[in-house]
């Protein structure tokens, strides 16, 4: 959403007719699931999306000041139709300041995005759902691999804290989807699966074959615009989910001359789920 806040503070301001457009947006899609990052508040949101028909599961952060700002933030977090089953779980709070969670030398506090984690039941099918925001600046592979900065290594700190909850679903033989910013773009998708799973026919990148072009407004003083060739949003599933269809939901030269929306074009998904037995 890129800071979508109703505070004066925020480092983005938006119009009425802004907000409307991000309505227009969004109603044209009306999804069922919208897995958000950069949200400050529900009742930003609510601008957005139709509180009667969603509701919002916002980020356990915003409750945890240790772990937030005191003027503005970004929160992951769902919106779900409120004709889904949904339980509200424990978020994965640790990716906030990963060197504390896992115990470093000279660990320091972030105060990074929680992973946001939800359970929908879907035809008696419960999944779990893990939203992600993680640390940017460290774009590429050979960035991560070399591992020179300060953003590579607390990026690489959250994934291995991501291989953990993912191997706690597998052990409970949990479907899952794990969705959001990456802040990285997945060039070798069986490296980068493996480097979070450990073994990468256990989920499939269901992203991968979304040909991104994304043409964006930036922020600054004077009107300028960016394209982006690359993926750094994507979704990656058990193998049980399988995508129907997926695509970038692109902005059109209105839009982007006419209103703020985003720094990022959204990504729209139709999934399948496969029921698993209980063992």
């Amino acid at each position: 959403m890129q800071w979508l806040s109703l505070k004066p503070t925020s480092p983005i301001t938006r119009s009425a007719g802004d907000y409307n457009a991000l309505q227009q947006l969004f109603t044209t899609y009306s999804p069922d699931i919208l897995a958000f990052q950069e949200v400050d508040s529900a009742d930003a949101l609510y601008r957005v999306i139709d509180k009667q028909q969603y509701k919002i599961y916002l980020s356990e952060r915003i409750n945890n000041p240790q772990d937030s700002f005191k003027k503005n933030n970004q929160y992951t977090g769902f919106a779900i139709r409120r004709n889904i089953i949904v339980d509200d779980i424990a978020d994965l709070s640790q990716l906030s300041s990963p060197a504390i969670a896992m115990g470093v030398t000279m660990p320091f506090r972030n105060k990074l995005r929680y992973g946001s984690v939800i359970q929908i039941t879907i035809n008696q099918q419960p999944v779990i759902l893990l939203n992600l925001h993680l640390k940017s600046g460290c774009f590429t592979e050979k960035q991560l691999t070399q591992q020179k900065s300060k953003a590579c290594k607390t990026l690489t700190q959250q994934l291995i804290l991501i291989k953990q909850w993912i191997k706690t679903q597998q052990r409970l033989s949990k479907p899952f989807i794990i969705v959001g910013d990456i802040n990285h773009q997945i060039t070798d998708n069986r490296q980068f699966i493996n480097k979070i799973t450990g073994n990468a026919a256990v989920v499939n990148l269901l992203s991968a074959s979304i040909n991104a072009n994304c043409t964006i407004k930036l922020t600054t003083k004077k009107t300028r615009y960016r394209t982006y060739r690359k993926l750094i949003d994507h979704l990656i599933a058990t193998t049980n989910i399988n995508a129907l269809s997926q695509h970038q939901i692109q902005y059109n030269k209105q839009q982007l001359s006419q209103f703020t929306l985003s720094d990022h074009c959204p990504l729209l998904f139709e999934l399948s789920i496969t029921p698993i037995e209980d063992n």
